[in-house]
């Protein structure tokens, strides 16, 4: 079982309009809600895929309950922490014509010592059961800055291996607890390394330097332009498909989901990256947060390119 915990979801509003007009009258061409926030869309990716996932997340108000609907549907169970405040909505605005998204996010409901440690409770009880967790996303206000780490601890010490996909200062506390695998940005890493890899050498040097931490498995994204991964003192460099682009929002989660569904399955560590690249570009060929079909990361798959660069 791979479970993920979000302590900030949401719903998502993806508003489809021709051209970004700031200052002026925008126009919606279409709307879609999808439930969300970054350990939710892994689980819808995992589903999608056929791996048995769990989410566990914070969640509070009608908006709370419209996110636990909504997942129930699609056949995934939502481990709720009850939360005062309401489950935050946020809007991913698709230029068609620019081809880019602009996003406004809410900050999410604050969060009290009680509602944390009830959190940690339900970990304590059930990470013995987990082959995976995966802890994502941004905190609550309220949050102490060190809980992502508290998480990792707690999780490791059941027996579950940790994926950790945060950024700011909550990765970098969470980073001292070494999850078993992470996943920065461009942007994450250069917070993390205090130098912004911005070539092919930069990027191999910053997976490299990461894995010194005692960092298991380090997934650097880079977009379109794909990915490095380290594990073991070795390197491999990851090209992604080209795809027709409807956005971008959740390729990260949907490649955290990839990598995660290829190691439960015992495949090679190269096989394991290619689902994570096709997982990902698969997800920008839909809409808003919705994830791909199994066989549309199928179709991508074979057009993965992998090679060893250490």
């Amino acid at each position: 079982m791979i479970t993920t915990i979000t302590l900030n979801p949401s719903i998502d509003r993806t508003l489809e309009i021709e051209r970004l007009v700031v200052g002026g009258m925008n126009r919606v061409k279409t709307k879609i809600d999808h439930p969300s926030g970054k350990g939710i869309n892994v689980s819808r990716m995992l589903n999608s895929l056929g791996q048995p996932t769990r989410a566990l997340a914070f969640v509070g108000g009608d908006s709370g309950r419209w996110v636990v609907n909504a997942l129930k549907a699609e056949g995934i169970e939502l481990d709720c922490v009850p939360v005062e405040g309401d489950t935050r909505t946020n809007l991913k605005i698709w230029a068609v014509a620019e081809g880019q998204g602009t996003e406004v996010n809410e900050p999410g409901p604050a969060v009290n010592q009680d509602e944390l440690d009830l959190l940690l409770s339900r970990v304590r009880l059930e990470a013995c059961k987990w082959d995976w967790v995966v802890i994502s996303g941004s905190m609550l206000p309220g949050t102490p800055p060190d809980f992502y780490a508290t998480l990792v601890t707690l999780a490791k010490s059941q027996g579950a291996k940790v994926a950790l996909d945060a950024s700011g200062g909550a990765l970098q506390e969470g980073l001292k607890a070494l999850p078993d695998l992470i996943k920065p940005n461009q942007v994450e890493a250069t917070e993390l390394l205090g130098w912004e890899p911005r070539d092919e050498a930069g990027a191999i040097r910053a997976v490299r330097e990461l894995m010194e931490r005692g960092i298991s498995y380090v997934l650097l994204t880079l977009g379109k332009d794909g990915a490095f991964v380290g594990h073991s003192g070795q390197i491999w460099q990851a090209i992604a498909p080209k795809v027709p682009v409807k956005s971008t929002v959740g390729c990260g989660d949907s490649t955290i989901a990839g990598m995660l569904h290829g190691l439960r399955q015992g495949v090679s560590l190269e096989e394991a990256i290619g689902w994570a690249m096709a997982c990902g570009a698969a997800t920008a060929t839909t809409w808003g947060t919705e994830p791909p079909e199994l066989d549309g990361v199928k179709g991508v798959l074979p057009q993965v390119k992998i090679s060893r660069r250490d």
